[in-house]
């Protein structure tokens, strides 16, 4: 489990599972105060290759489910050789552009800035497809599967 945020949780404790804490805020921009840094991206990273073959699943989450953990999952997917559009064409998630860039940085995955406003451009546009089609408001989350 990777969890990106500042809130605590004192029952998270009692699973008995391998977990990342990752204390940020949800903002874009590296001047702000809680922004993910590239020393968040290489605790995410060592976390992911010190997992054991065995674990064949991970739950990533956030404060609400939508931002700072589907940016971080779009690029384990990539890291797995997978497909981000998952992500990026679901109009219900807004994944955080920093923590997107900055763990593609760090993984070493070439992703330019204007490839990562593509994706940008498409979570855009299919959030206004859904709005368009009045079902923007149906708050369906948890749907990326690693």
């Amino acid at each position: 489990m990777i969890t990106l945020t500042t809130r605590t949780t004192p029952g998270l404790n009692r699973i008995k599972i391998r977990k990342l804490v990752v204390d940020i805020q949800d903002v874009e921009s590296t001047e702000l105060y809680g922004a993910f840094t590239r020393e968040h991206a290489r605790m995410i990273i060592k976390f992911i290759r010190n997992l054991p073959e065995c674990i064949t699943d991970l739950y990533i989450c956030c404060s609400k489910g939508g931002s700072k953990s589907t940016g971080c999952a779009a690029v384990l997917m990539l890291m797995s050789n997978r497909s981000d559009d998952d992500v990026w064409k679901n109009p219900y998630y807004t994944p955080n552009y920093l923590v997107f860039r900055e763990l593609c940085r760090e993984f070493g995955i070439d992703m330019s800035d204007e490839a990562v406003s593509d994706r940008l451009r498409i979570n855009d546009e299919a959030y206004k497809t859904a709005q368009k089609n009045k079902n923007a408001g149906k708050y369906v989350r948890w749907q990326i599967l690693m």
